[in-house]
């Protein structure tokens, strides 16, 4: 039983975990996205050029718009350990807006605090203390001195900097999040806002559509890897699988031939012994199972410990198909020896 049980098992905690592990890590960036956007809709440029001032000014303009953050792309370089220049996206943003349209995971400080002299970092800088002051270089080369306004958590390492417009004059807004007022058309805003960016080849999101636009999906070659792994996995279950229930089969000649001596069928004979080649895949399946729940388990509260609570996705399509597989393997590398079996036996006197 364990020998037929343990690679159904391995691959199934295998598939389990490693599926899982994306899908749940997958759903956690999407509700970062999600705690994070207090926005009704989110309005982004169709190139590098970003909106121009006239652009801006009609999205402004717009009825039943309460808030309009414009926000640009940056980055900014912080020099760690004296020999390691850091990166970190960043997005140039006024305060006022930028509070009214973003719900940032803050550990310390406000965002309304941040102004030209000032910069909000996450956990994840050598120093983030509110109130020191870090030397950082701008996305445009220059170095300058900011005092650190707020903290944000460290998430699954998406939360980035965020500093003023003064401070990234080069980059162009990239980025409108807007905010209805309360009783405001959702319908007829979305309209008004197409047609303010149409010129300038902008797309309106709402909240829900920014949401899974920016949710992360494996590339093809991680796929391809994740599911070359598993390939394996399957493989080395199929060759385990037979090899184990043909000699264990093989060895049962005089008990299956007892079973027909006392009476029973040839076909209730194979059907008990389908049974229980489906009762130890069933049991290596619910173990694995069990594995694959531990190790998500464990992510989870990972997950947790980043200030970032999401369900855990398991990924049951994968583990029922992985499952029939094993038993169709399973039933047929012991049904067909015991029907050879059987059939070799069947004039042969049962002597104990």
């Amino acid at each position: 039983t364990a020998a037929v049980a343990a690679p159904v098992l391995v691959t199934v905690a295998l598939a389990g975990s490693l599926l899982g592990a994306t899908a749940t890590l997958g759903g956690a960036k999407a509700t970062e996205v999600r705690e994070r956007t207090a926005a009704d809709f989110v309005v982004t440029s169709a190139g590098d050029t970003g909106f121009d001032e006239p652009a801006l000014r009609r999205i402004r303009a717009v009825d039943g718009t309460t808030e309009v953050a414009a926000s640009s792309s940056t980055a900014v370089y912080v020099l760690e350990d004296g020999v390691a220049l850091i990166r970190s996206d960043a997005r140039a943003v006024e305060p006022g807006p930028l509070a009214a349209t973003a719900r940032l995971p803050l550990a310390a400080g406000r965002a309304e605090d941040l102004d030209d002299d000032s910069i909000i970092v996450n956990e994840e800088w050598a120093e983030h203390t509110v109130g020191e002051r870090v030397d950082v270089w701008l996305g445009d080369g220059r170095r300058k001195s900011l005092r650190i306004a707020a903290v944000m958590t460290t998430g699954t390492g998406d939360n980035g900097a965020y500093v003023t417009p003064h401070n990234a004059a080069a980059a162009p807004v990239d980025r409108v999040d807007v905010r209805l007022a309360a009783g405001a058309d959702p319908a007829a805003a979305a309209s008004d806002l197409r047609e303010a960016v149409r010129t300038s080849g902008g797309k309106v999101l709402t909240k829900d559509e920014w949401v899974r636009g920016t949710a992360p999906a494996a590339d093809r070659t991680t796929r391809v890897g994740l599911f070359m792994v598993l390939g394996i996995a399957l493989l080395y279950t199929g060759v385990s699988l037979a090899n184990t229930m043909v000699m264990a089969t093989s060895d049962r000649t005089r008990e299956l031939t007892a079973l027909r001596l006392a009476g029973a069928t040839r076909w209730q004979v194979l059907r008990l012994v389908a049974a229980e080649a489906l009762t130890v895949v069933v049991i290596g399946g619910l173990l694995g199972t069990l594995v694959a729940g531990l190790n998500l388990a464990g992510m989870w509260g990972a997950l947790g410990l980043l200030s970032v609570w999401t369900p855990v996705v398991i990924p049951w399509a994968t583990l029922g198909a992985i499952l029939c597989a094993c038993a169709v393997l399973a039933v047929v590398a012991s049904v067909v020896p015991a029907g050879l079996a059987l059939r070799a036996g069947r004039d042969v006197p049962y002597r104990p």
